[in-house]
């Protein structure tokens, strides 16, 4: 299934944007958020570049939507990247017109990522393709003639491809079906608006087994009107949606298979595929096997417990690793022990179990029923689960034994809650345990009363090669960091994580995570994920009021708000890499609450079971370096209702998917069932953005292309400009010329510091400095290139222009040279403003013994002898007389304040410095 048209819905299923393009995350330092979007914006247009073929028509390619769209001037044929079927649209006619002639290809026409065809004297069909699909309109200039005036507006559409419409009952979506039966894409949200923007009703009709009309009701529009439809792929469902049966509870994928749970379903059914008509069995579970072949996701197998019984909900928890699948069932009941035991001994309320699914070609099997080595009333092994490979990992956080560490005794009895993890692995069909795991610190539920809950060891686990790590939300010490104080519980609820690893068949633990912002009722641990060397625990309950990466932890102010915390590690060292939030902080937002990761991509579900009103959302972030960023934050389209989704999510690849389990379904026939629950797979595309280049100077950006006027300068001096190069995209930015920095058509301007390359991502940047020292008055201008691997601002190119004033040239004509009066600009001199007096009063102080040349003057190139040798003595006496003016009429003869010294500099000048209390003066120095 394929989003197409989507104005509220992105690439993948029918999750939508909120109608807002998607999120670019947060700017870089020193961009603002608008050039950011802007920046973002021009690299999503240039992946969804059209061109023009040989034959006329356009086409575009989609790579978020992985398809491609040729548009011939009569409509539209969308073909899959894989899959086997096509589609598309053309309008063949409206009101009294039709329109069965394809249109010229002159009117077939592209500016700016839209698409435009002006299919006769009156509609002009458009398309626009960028990253949420492709979208479709018609603009109408004046009122369709038609047989009955009164009548509607129709517009007449036949598709195209292999798949085939079907008018909902409700009239306001069309869905299209393929061959065997499957849904593949729904029409809807159709809209339509008159010159006013008023919206004028619209629905869909059946025409025909191939052909559909969009009717408008435009007898009160005002013309001109848009018809906008919108298409968007449907969610995944199960076979036999019931009301309360909780689908997408818990999801799991691997390549191109999602696993999805609905642990309310109610069927008696045990094994595959069994019947699932039978509702004898309340809240057993069920989970469902969805592959994908192109773009179409069809069911492939409905599992079942093999001891199937009421209440066990069976599908609590998922894990999926190739073609093998576990199933937790944290509520059933059998008294057994280890690996394939006794199912049918149904006297251990709540003990849990957790079941092997494997899968040969399109064939799924049970191959073990795992139980607790030590099993237990009320342990609820099966609460969580994780698979790497042949090792499972299994989470009972209600576990009662009262041992710590690795492969403890099991028999030591102790507090309710202080939970535990189970290690299996399996050679070739045979499945063991390896490691009974508790934590370092266990603790059980306190004698106290309100002292809280036990620590849940193992209410989250995750496993990734030899590394595992499992959450325990309810763990008590006020701890922060890496390896702290473990013995301090006053932080009840505060929650912890701990790292194991494995070393042959040997398991120890590694190192005990906290929050680096550790506070009570947080409930750090209540999800873990891992990928490699980069743990992620989620805080649910976590109270700031930052958003985005690394924000401010202190504040407490957005109350169950929620956090996930990034760990890397180094050999065996653990350290914080990151704390993320939501990019908005919302009260009971629950960011946290599910957590997924695939190398530098990680999904982060915000989801609060005691929050009615929570929608839910899925955030993505992506990592570059060391370096987390936001890509999206995704929400359900048009629901304001509580539907669940974000609390669980997986990863494989670019293919996510999150669940809705709270979500209210609507048939075709317009049934609603209530809690039904729905999964909604993401295609995330998250590309690294390529090096955009980015450059500044004095905080100001320039566009490529841009001017940068150094000012005015007089011959013979030189002013340095320092600019900044930043990187705007992820992939490090290159600078490949030699020098990196080039500047031709003036000798005026130099780059006297080149710039360091390579620049990294998101973050990096450097410098270089331009002088302008002209030669001679005059305009000048000159170009600045700058060579680089980005690919659309290559080269980079600034125009530098500046103003050489000369000492031999009087532009307004008082007396004074050009470059004279810049220099004396502090005294009010304009070398653009006549100002004679001033200029007169000047020169006659300046040359009071007319010792001087007036050139001299004008150059304050005084080359006129004032001393010399006494030869008797053999030494040289300079004796100056000082005075001081600040309105060249007035002068005042300058006593030597305070502080003031006179030196020879290693130069050979005489220096003579005194504090000034003037902001501007002319200062006479006269010889004796």
């Amino acid at each position: 299934m394929k989003t197409l048209l989507p104005l509220l819905a992105l690439a993948f299923s029918s999750i939508g944007w909120a109608a807002t393009q998607p999120n670019p995350g947060p700017a870089p330092e020193g961009i603002t958020s608008s050039d950011w979007a802007g920046i973002h914006a021009a690299y999503e247009a240039s992946r969804h570049g059209i061109r023009r073929m040989p034959d006329g028509s356009l086409l575009a390619r989609n790579p978020g939507q992985q398809w491609r769209t040729e548009f011939d001037g009569e409509g539209f044929t969308v073909t899959p990247d894989q899959g086997e079927w096509t589609w598309g649209l053309e309008l063949t006619g409206y009101g009294n017109r039709k329109l069965a002639d394809k249109s010229p290809q002159s009117q077939l026409r592209e500016e700016g990522g839209k698409i435009t065809c002006r299919r006769d004297d009156n509609l002009t069909e458009w398309f626009i393709n960028d990253r949420r699909g492709l979208e479709q309109g018609w603009d109408i200039q004046q009122r369709p003639e038609r047989d009955d005036p009164g009548s509607p507006l129709l517009l007449e559409l036949s598709t195209r491809g292999s798949i085939h419409p079907e008018v909902s009952p409700g009239s306001d979506s069309v869905s299209f079906i393929e061959e065997r039966g499957s849904k593949v894409l729904t029409y809807g949200g159709l809209k339509a608006w008159d010159a006013t923007g008023r919206e004028l009703h619209v629905h869909f009709e059946q025409a025909g087994e191939d052909g559909i009309r969009i009717a408008v009701d435009d007898q009160n529009a005002r013309y001109p009107i848009t018809v906008d439809p919108i298409a968007r792929q449907a969610s995944l469902k199960a076979s036999n949606p019931e009301q309360d049966d909780r689908f997408g509870y818990q999801v799991a994928i691997s390549g191109d298979t999602v696993a999805v749970s609905a642990v309310g379903e109610s069927s008696n059914a045990t094994g595959v595929d069994g019947d699932q008509a039978n509702n004898a069995a309340s809240r057993s579970g069920a989970v469902y096997i969805f592959t994908r072949t192109g773009a179409t996701w069809t069911q492939q197998a409905y599992l079942k417990a093999s001891n199937t019984d009421a209440a066990d909900q069976f599908g609590y928890s998922l894990a999926f690793s190739g073609d093998t699948l576990a199933v937790g069932a944290f509520a059933e009941r059998s008294a057994a022990t280890g690996v394939n035991g006794d199912q049918t001994n149904n006297t251990t309320s709540g003990a849990g179990a957790v079941y092997i699914f494997t899968r040969t070609g399109a064939t799924w099997t049970q191959q073990a029923y795992l139980k607790a080595s030590n099993t237990g009333p009320e342990d609820q092994f099966g609460t969580s689960v994780a698979i790497s490979g042949e090792t499972l990992v299994v989470g009972a956080p209600f576990e009662d034994g009262g041992a710590t560490g690795v492969n403890g005794d099991q028999s030591i009895v102790g507090t309710a809650g202080t939970g535990a993890a189970y290690v299996f692995v399996r050679s070739g069909a045979t499945w063991t345990q390896q490691a009974y795991l508790k934590a370092s610190n266990a603790e059980g539920q306190p004698s106290t009363p309100g002292g809280g809950a036990g620590d849940v060891f193992g209410a989250s686990v995750a496993i990734s090669g030899d590394t595992v790590i499992v959450g325990a939300s309810h763990e008590r010490s006020a701890a922060t960091g890496v390896n702290g104080d473990q013995s301090s519980n006053t932080a009840y609820s505060a929650g912890a994580a701990y790292v194991f690893v494995r070393s042959g068949t040997d398991w120890s633990q590694q190192a005990y995570l906290k929050a680096s912002n550790t506070e009570t009722n947080d409930m750090f641990g209540t999800s873990v994920a891992i990928s490699g060397d980069t743990a992620i625990v989620g805080a649910p309950n976590e109270d700031s009021e930052a958003t985005g990466v690394n924000g401010n932890q202190a504040g407490e102010g957005v109350y169950n708000s929620g956090a996930a915390y990034v760990f890397s590690r180094s050999g065996v060292t653990w350290t914080q890499q990151a704390y993320l939030k939501a990019g908005t902080a919302l009260p009971d937002r629950g960011f946290g609450w599910s957590l997924a990761s695939s190398g530098d991509t990680l999904i982060v579900g915000a989801y609060s079971p005691w929050n009615n009103a929570n929608t839910g959302a899925v955030c993505v972030f992506s990592r570059t370096g060391t370096v987390w960023s936001p890509q999206a934050q995704l929400d359900l389209p048009l629901i304001s209702t509580a539907t669940g989704f974000g609390s669980s999510v997986a990863i494989s690849g670019n293919l996510a998917v999150a669940g809705a389990p709270e979500k209210s379904n609507v048939s075709d026939t317009g049934i609603t069932t209530s809690k039904a629950g729905s999964a909604y797979t993401i295609d995330l595309n998250v590309d690294v953005l390529p090096p955009a280049i980015s450059v500044k100077q004095g905080g100001v950006d320039y566009a490529k292309g841009a001017t940068k006027w150094f000012g005015f300068v007089a011959e013979g001096d030189s002013f340095d400009n320092p600019f900044s190069v930043s990187n705007l995209g992820q992939a490090d930015l290159i600078l490949t010329g030699t020098p990196k920095v080039v500047i031709t058509g003036s000798s005026d301007f130099t780059v006297t510091q080149q710039p360091d390359s390579p620049v990294s991502g998101s973050t990096g940047s450097t410098t270089f400095n331009v002088r302008f020292a002209p030669t001679s008055g005059g305009s000048k201008s000159a170009l600045l290139s700058i060579a680089s691997n980005d690919g659309i601002d290559a080269p980079f190119v600034i125009n530098l222009t500046g103003g050489g004033l000369s000492y031999t040239i009087d532009t307004d004509g008082d007396g004074l040279s050009d470059a004279m009066e810049l220099k004396t600009s502090a005294l009010g001199f304009n070398w653009q403003v006549k100002q004679t007096a001033s200029v007169n009063a000047y020169l006659a102080s300046a040359n009071r013994a007319g010792r001087y040349a007036e050139s001299q003057v004008h150059a304050l190139r005084l080359g006129a002898t004032q001393v010399t040798k006494d030869q008797a003595s053999g030494r040289i006496k300079l004796t100056t007389h000082w005075q001081k003016s600040t309105n060249l009429v007035d002068f005042f003869d300058l006593a030597a304040p305070a502080g003031s010294q006179v030196s020879i500099n290693p130069s050979g000048g005489i220096e003579f410095e005194f504090p000034s209390p003037d902001d501007a003066a002319f200062l006479k120095v006269e010889s004796e």
